[in-house]
Order: C-alpha cells, then sequence, then structure tokens
C-alpha cells in the first residue's frame, strides 16, 4: 500500500511541523525545500507516492512549476497546495488537479484536507481561516 506523502516547503518550520502532523498519522514523509528537489526525490520513490503537498510560493522551483512537471511523472497522485498569499491570477491549481489549503490552518484541517484527497473526494469547501 501506498503511503508515502511527498511535503515541498521552503520553510523548514513549517516542514517540520507538517512531518510531524503526517508521521503521528502514520504516513511516512519525504520532504523537500523546493519543487526542484521534489521532483528529484520523487522520480526515486514514485510508486509509493499516495500524496504530494506543495506551497504555491518558493524560490527555485514554486509549486506550480513543481506540480506541472509532477503530474506526468505520478498522474493519479493528488496534490495538496497550501498557501499563505493570494493565488495566482490563472486558475492553475485547478488545471493541475489540486486542492488548495490556505495558511494558516489548524492540525484538523490539515488533516481533514489530507484524508479528503486520500479518498477521492477533491474541491470540499474549506472554512475560513
Amino acid at each position: 500500500m501506498r503511503s508515502t506523502v511527498l511535503l515541498v516547503d521552503d520553510e523548514e518550520l513549517l516542514r517540520r511541523l507538517l512531518s510531524r502532523m503526517l508521521l503521528g498519522a502514520g504516513f511516512t514523509v519525504i520532504d523537500a525545500d523546493n519543487g526542484r528537489r521534489a521532483l528529484e526525490l520523487a522520480a526515486a520513490v514514485k510508486p509509493d507516492i499516495c500524496l504530494a503537498i506543495t506551497d504555491i510560493h518558493m524560490p527555485i522551483m514554486d509549486g506550480l512549476e513543481f506540480a506541472r512537471e509532477f503530474r506526468p511523472l505520478c498522474p493519479s497522485v493528488p496534490i495538496l497546495f497550501i498557501t499563505g498569499r493570494d493565488l495566482p491570477e490563472s486558475s492553475d491549481t485547478e488545471k493541475l488537479d489540486g486542492d488548495v489549503l490556505r495558511k494558516p490552518f489548524r492540525t484538523e484541517t490539515f488533516l481533514e484536507a489530507v484524508a479528503r484527497l486520500l479518498s477521492g473526494n477533491t474541491r470540499a469547501p474549506h472554512p475560513p481561516v
């Protein structure tokens, strides 16, 4: 069974916190601080990845660029975009078949979004933050 989450965020403290949440929920976590590194990791373990979680705004390779390159590598893996900023003008997250969770969020909200995506129920309404 695939239970590995690929976590991509340039904020180290947030990446550690999210990793702990996911580990506590029983997932294996592979993390990267930018999209380029995440693609390298994904290529090595792609059969095991059940979910990709990526910040949208990052240096080197942002989350939207990562998702565009990740999608052909793992076409059936859901993507959860996280952001503390406004979404880009274009609806790239929808084009890339991903769900969006706005920062800051509570642990319960994050884990509910993960469970929803893994169950195949995407685009559920998010509570205001």
